[in-house]
């Protein structure tokens, strides 16, 4: 809990995430195995630029802190952005690819799967009944 006042909404999220906790963002071996699991197109614009391995991070963090998305750091974009591309992967299939390439025994692929079925049981159509 930040004591300090006077911090603004955005020096809040970066105190809560700066930059993302190592041991929750992915090394390079799992990154790659990340990047070969997904389907070519969306491969090819990951190879391209930082913007999608900073995604995935960002996710894991939301899967191990349980924090709102609202508190995502400012590093990792805007949070709307993060959550609305997070719910297309979880909707398209592309969550399952990565937690297979991540192992499903891996801490990482077990908070990812966690995350993704919260998410896809809170939008069942049974559920919403």
């Amino acid at each position: 809990m930040i004591e300090e006042q006077g911090r603004t909404g955005e020096e809040e999220r970066d105190a809560v995430a700066p930059g993302m906790d190592d041991m929750l963002s992915l090394d390079d071996d799992e990154w790659r195995a990340v990047l070969a699991a997904l389907p070519a197109l969306v491969s090819a614009r990951a190879r391209n630029g930082e913007r999608t391995r900073a995604f995935v991070d960002a996710v894991l963090w939301i899967a191990a802190t349980g924090r709102p998305w609202v508190q995502l750091s400012s590093s990792a974009g805007p949070w709307h952005s993060v959550y609305v591309r997070f719910t297309r992967w979880a909707h398209e299939g592309l969550w399952d690819k990565v937690i297979v390439a991540l192992d499903d025994r891996s801490q990482k692929a077990g908070l990812l799967r966690r995350l993704v079925a919260t998410y896809l049981r809170s939008r069942s159509p049974e559920e919403r009944r």
